[in-house]
Formats: structure tokens, sequence, C-alpha cells
């Protein structure tokens, strides 16, 4: 029987008490040198997952490797020695001295499969042990798991994220995976790279040749001691459920359930597998006969090499599903403890999400669905359909080899600066690379137009971020993005630049900034601290250049920022768009139809925008209008579109994407939003004075205009006053002027078309389509000359 070795609240109780042994490994970290030529690697299981790929990989690309694999047992070491790897014991002194000598240590499962006080100033490579379906590390709230005051479960929190930090590259195997390690370890983007998961190279390889499939059966029948049974029969079914941190697997059969399981066993001529969780805890034994078999990670370390000699896999939250999906074959999502599991672990999306719709709870529904499942049924067709769009979400690199490219992304991280990026380039950064919009993006296409052979970076937080062709993505954080930044020319940027860069001399950083300001900011923001004060004039001294949409905007960055070097009050050229839009006081049709296609509107439909601004100290997505509601109360001829400010993206959505409320907060161009509106709805948002641009009539919606106007920002010009539209606080209101609207068209009551003049007058007096041509040859005239490719 395996029983469980390990719960997250025993491993928290250990690292509060070995912070003192971290503290002085710390200091003798910086006195040990590390060699290069030393590799270190370990895993949670033993010897094997990813690790072993990388370490055969290793063992071939260069034989001159000393290789060590950390052990917990003898077992162990008889392993590594026959994989031809030098063992030594993870704990004691030969397990840290090890360790710290290391120049790379390899791990699957954290830092503790090698000897966790020997990793600082290690070259660490944390390859993860699959893909994430349940929630990991601090995206957990079972992570930090520990009873005691706040101040220890904060100092907790600290040590996770200091290790965190140790880690050099994080390797996923798609970019949805990745983006759950970065939020599970907070770490910069750029650390996780998608190379594929080592582990799932021989699967890949057994995917393509029914030959290796085939061994995979026979090995599976030798481990169980079958004598043919195995390999002869019909088909083979794998049991594998998750760890469940301690607690013993819910699916346990009963004796009634074992006898049923067994009768449709035989009746299948197949058999069934129990591959429980090598932290697992459940009693299976009593359940093993001629067709229920138990092969416990005593006998098999290492269960994803043979999935290829599996038929059907039943699993609950368990990634092995993930890493079957690459052979196409059904999965049959088993998880009687669903709703528990997911409020005390979690899950990063509905398991009806991840499994196609079906999800079973007890062992009659698998049973019925594994009788389903016959060879060459329409259901088997449509599991392996299933299983193939679960295979295309997270393995970018379905043809294996993961572990060769992991090889050459750990050589790498040992290349100088200058040899990752040629110098010379143009980098461009928007809302910190959470987005590829606004001013740099217009300034791109200039680039691009102009400059065919320019080289162009631009900063991302994601694989799955489009930048425009001939653009080179760099991921926030990693070394090619310092590298890109550091050895750029040109920087084009819309937000501060943070981790500590320094301009170089002759280099020119354009801070274009994204919005004319209604609300104070930087040092015009009410109660801003000494601290705060030094960090805004620290940063402001890092541009060159400051691009400016109309004379209010130039003198609130002169007294916000207290910047005194040259602004380029020249327009905005993320608004050219919008401006060659304008007919008059209306807009291109063709322009609103494109960007109605673009978003998935009918062009018949009439369309609300709501884009509210962030508020100081928010959480959450600002919904105050309550999209939803309001959808209901226009009416079915109307469209509402939520547009979410940047800032507020981590926290979620307005919880539709499709029918008559959309969330565009994820698209890529806010033009598309405004232009596709017949009515724009805001608060205190800069979209206002890009809407104005295009001529979308305007509604404010400010509920909150007394506390934000006195307390939280402030306005730099009397707004009330001079606002281009009407000023409302309740959703009834935004209705009933919706619809007079509808009603009235231009001819409606609270249309201020003399406001709108003076408002475009003042605050777009050069927003004439032609600002990203003029930013451009103000760059060329002060002295920045493209490097080529």
């Amino acid at each position: 029987m395996s029983t469980a070795g390990f719960t997250f609240a025993q491993g928290n109780l250990a690292k509060l008490l070995a912070l003192p042994k971290y503290l002085l490994s710390f200091l003798v970290a910086w006195c040990v040198p590390r060699a290069a030529n030393r590799w270190v690697f370990g895993s949670g299981i033993g010897v094997g997952e990813g690790a072993l790929a990388v370490a055969h990989a290793l063992q071939l690309d260069d034989p001159e490797a000393e290789i060590s694999w950390i052990v917990g047992d003898d077992a162990e070491a008889d392993a590594a020695r026959h994989h031809g790897f030098t063992p030594v014991l993870r704990h004691g002194w030969a397990g840290y001295w090890a360790t710290l000598r290391a120049g790379q240590l390899v791990v699957t499962h954290g830092l503790g499969d090698v000897n966790r006080f020997g990793v600082m100033g290690g070259r660490v490579i944390q390859l993860w042990h699959g893909a994430p379906l349940k929630r990991l590390h601090l995206d957990s709230p079972v992570t930090t798991a520990v009873r005691g005051p706040a101040p220890v479960r904060a100092v907790l929190r600290r040590m996770y994220l200091a290790g965190a930090r140790e880690v050099d590259l994080y390797v996923a195997g798609s970019p949805l995976a990745a983006d759950r390690l970065r939020s599970a370890f907070k770490v910069d983007p750029g650390k996780v790279r998608v190379l594929g998961d080592p582990r799932d190279d021989a699967v890949a390889q057994q995917a393509a040749d029914p030959a290796l499939a085939a061994a995979a059966r026979l090995a599976i029948d030798a481990a169980l001691g079958a004598d043919g049974r195995i390999a002869g029969s019909r088909a083979v079914v794998l049991y594998a459920p998750t760890w469940r941190d301690g607690a013993p697997d819910p699916a346990v059969p009963t004796s009634a359930e074992a006898a049923s399981i067994a009768a449709e066993l035989a009746r299948l001529d197949a058999h069934l597998v129990i591959r429980p969780h090598p932290l697992g805890h459940g009693a299976y034994e009593a359940f093993a006969g001629e067709r229920i078999h138990l092969l416990g990670a005593e006998v098999v370390r290492d269960m994803t090499p043979l999935l290829g000699g599996i038929d059907t896999v039943i699993t609950d939250y368990s990634s092995i599903a993930l890493d079957y999906s690459l052979l196409g074959r059904p999965i049959v999502w088993f998880a009687p403890d669903l709703a528990s599991y997911t409020a005390h672990r979690g899950l990063y999306e509905p398991l009806e999400v991840t499994s196609g719709g079906r999800v079973e709870h007890d062992w009659a529904g698998v049973l019925r669905r594994l009788g389903e499942l016959g060879e060459g049924s329409a259901a088997r067709r449509a599991a392996e359909s299933e299983t193939r769009a679960l295979a295309a979400r997270f393995h970018a690199h379905p043809e294996g080899g993961a572990a060769t490219r992991v090889l050459a992304a750990i050589r790498q991280l040992g290349l100088p600066v200058r040899e990752l990026v040629p110098p010379g380039g143009v980098f461009f950064e928007s809302f910190y690379g959470r987005q590829v919009s606004c001013n740099p993006l217009a300034i791109d296409r200039e680039v691009a137009a102009r400059f065919p052979s320019a080289t162009r970076y631009w900063s991302v937080t994601s694989e799955r971020q489009v930048v425009p062709e001939g653009a080179v993505p760099v991921l926030v954080g990693g070394r090619e993005w310092h590298a890109a930044r550091r050895g750029a020319a040109l920087l084009v940027v819309n937000d501060w630049l943070r981790h500590g860069f320094r301009r170089r001399r002759g280099q020119i950083v354009l801070q274009t900034w994204h919005g004319t300001m209604l609300k104070h900011l930087a040092l015009g923001r009410p109660g801003v601290g000494l601290r705060t004060r030094l960090a805004i004039r620290r940063e402001s001294r890092r541009w060159s250049l400051l691009l400016s949409q109309n004379p209010h905007a130039t003198e609130q960055f002169r007294s916000s920022y207290a910047f005194g070097g040259e602004i380029l009050e020249l327009g905005y050229p993320r608004v050219d768009r919008l401006a060659r839009a304008a007919i008059g006081d209306g807009r291109n049709p063709i322009a609103v139809r494109s960007a109605r296609a673009t978003l998935g509107i009918p062009a018949e439909a009439r369309v609300l925008a709501y884009a509210p601004t962030w508020r100081d100290g928010g959480v959450t997505v600002v919904d105050e209008l309550d999209v939803r509601r309001l959808a209901d109360e226009l009416g079915e001829d109307w469209v509402v579109v939520a547009r979410g400010h940047t800032r507020t993206h981590a926290f979620g959505g307005y919880g539709a994407t499709a029918g008559r409320v959309l969330d565009a907060s994820q698209h890529p161009d806010v033009n598309d939003v405004i232009l596709a509106a017949d009515l724009l709805v805001t608060d205190y948002s800069s979209i206002m004075f890009d809407a104005a641009v295009a001529r979308v009539p305007q509604l404010f919606f400010v509920p909150d205009l007394a506390a934000y106007r006195d307390r939280e920002r402030g306005f730099t010009f009397d707004f009330e006053r001079e606002a281009p539209g009407p000023l409302l606080d309740t959703r009834e209101g935004v209705v009933a002027t919706a619809h007079e609207w509808a009603r009235s068209g231009a001819a409606a009551s609270w249309l201020r078309p003399d406001a709108a003049a003076a408002w475009r007058e003042r605050f777009a007096p050069h927003d004439d389509g032609h600002a990203a041509e003029r930013v451009v040859q103000a760059l060329v005239e002060r002295g920045w000359e493209p490097a080529a490719r």
C-alpha cells in the first residue's frame, strides 16, 4: 500500500525551521566557485521525469560533462549508476557540496530535488512535472498552509518567492502552461520558455511510431509480471489519480464496485492498471486480481514513458492526461470529489472545460463510458477528437525533441549579453508589455514602412501576443529582453521603464505616455510621499524626449514629472486611424463596419461601449454600470462592448465574449472599440480624448464624481463644466439617454456639438492622421539612425 510521503503543511514547517541554514548557506555561496562543466540533476520521483531526458541529451551532446544525480536512497543510487550518472545522497555534506559546486542544477519538482541549501547562486533549471491543471505554488491556498500568526505566514510566502527567484529558467510545454507557471511562481515572463516538456519526448515518439508504443505495452506487461496477459489483451486501461496533499483517494472502489469493474473488464477483454500517485494514498491492493493490477512507484518510477502501451486513461486532475493527449486516445475524466477539490486546491479552469464537457463522478459512470469507447465506435472517434484538441492546447511541440531544446536554452543562459541580440535596434513597449498597442504600435508601423530593414523588438508578457510583421518578440524580464533594451539605439515606451534601466550615452528614449490626463498623475497626485517623489524624478530622468497630444498635456507633463527635457507636442500617433476615419461630424461607415466585423458585432446593431478607468488601490474590474443588466435594460437591439483598463486585466474580465455583451478588454486595438461604438460611456479615462477625435458621442457615468475629484485623484481642469457629454450617476440615466439617441439621433437633446468641437480644439489640435509621420521625422532630425538587420 502506498502511503502519503509529503504534505504542504509538513514541508512548510520544515522550511521555517531551516531558515537559519538558508541564511548561512547564502553567505557560503559567495565564497565557493561553481564549475561550468558540473551538472547536478534531481527529481521528486527519483531518477526519471524530464530531468532524465535532459541528462541523456547532455551525455550525447557533451561526453565530458560531469553529471551527478542527487538521490534519496540506495535504490535511486543504483538507478543513477545504471544510466551512467554519479549518485550523490541529497542530505548531508556530499549533497550540499555537489549542489554548491555545480554550474547547472536541473530539477523537476522544486529546489528540494537537489540539496536546497546549495542552490544559491547556481544556474537553476526548473522543468516542472507536467502541465498545470490544478493550481500550483502561490496560486493555490494550500501551498503556504501553516498554522501560526500572520507574520509567520508572511515569512513563509517570502521564502517561496525567494526560492522562485533562484530559478533561471522554467520550462513549459505550451503558451497556456507558461502563463500558468508565471502566475504560480510570480516570476518575470522571460524566465519561462515554451520549449516542450522533456518528459513527453518518449510519448511523442510513441505517437509517431507504433512499434515503440507496442514496446511500451510489453514493458508494462513485464513490470507487472503478467506473462503476456496484458500484452495480448484487447485493451489496457490506466487509472492514474492525482495527489491530494496526503488525503486518501476518494475513488478507491468498494468491494461491489471492484466486482463490477472486473466483470466489465472481462466483457471488454481489457485489463485495468492502477497507478497511484507516488505521494498518493489509497488501499488498492485488495482489488488486484486477474484483470486489475497495481503498478506502484516502487515497481516503475516513471509512468510517462510507458503511456504508449495504454489504450484509455482514467484520471481526475492529473497532468498525466495532458502527457497522454499526445497519443490522441480517449481520456475518461473521473472526479468524485470535484466540488471539494476545486474549493480546496483549485483548478486553473473548470474541469468541464478541460474534459470537453464530460466528467464522471462514480465508477458506474466510468464503466458505462468505457463500454461506449469500443474500437471503431462513434463515441471513441469523438473522444479521440477531444483528446487531440486538448493536445493542441497544451503541446506547442507535439513532435518531441524538448530535451534538446532545453539543453540549448541552458547553454544560451551562459552566453554574454552582447551575443544575445545585435545592438542598434528599436525597442517598443506598451503598458509594461501587456499589450502590443497604443502610440508605440503606431510609431512601429511608421518605422517599418519608412525603414523596412530596421531591427524592431517588442516587449511582451506571453507568447500568445502577436507582434507586428517583421518584429521580434522578447519576453519581459528575460535575458534577451534586457539585452534588446540595453542595446537599442531607440526605445519607444508608453509607461515607466522599471527593472533598474539606465539610459546609455547616445541612446534615445521616447516616452509617448498613454493619454492626455484628466486626473492628476505622478507629482500632481495628492499626498505623494518622499519615496514616491524620488522614484518619479528618477524615472523622468530616463527619458530623452516626451510626446504630448496637446498644450494641456505638455503643461501637465512638465509639472507632474518635473521633466526638463524636450517635449514633442505633435499629436498622438495612436489616434491617426481615428482621425482618418472622421468625416465632418461623423465617421466613415466603412471604417465602422470594419471595426465591428473585427469585434464580431453585427453591422446593424446599436453599440454602446463602456470603458472605465482603474481606481487607486483597486484590485477588481471596474463595472459600476453592471454591463449585463445594462444590456438587458437597453434591449435586444443593443450590444454592449466592455473594455477594462490594462491595470485591471489581471483581476478578470466582464464574463462575456459573445451575444449582447462583449468583453473587449483583451482585444489588441482599442480603436476598434471606439470606431464600432454608436455611444461611448466612460468615467475619467483618457479614452474620452481619443473618442472625440473619432466624433463618437460620449456619456460620462460618474456616480463617484465627488469622491474621485476631491479625495482620490482630483482633476487637472474643470471637467464638470467642459465635458463634451452629459455626466450621469445612475444606470437608468444611461439607459434613458441611450434610448433618446436611438429615437432622435443627431437631434438628441443631450448632444452638445459646440462643446465637442471646443473639446477637440483644445485637446486634439494636432490629431490630423499624420502624427506618427511627424514623430518619426522628429526622431531622425534628433540623431536617430536605424540599424539594419
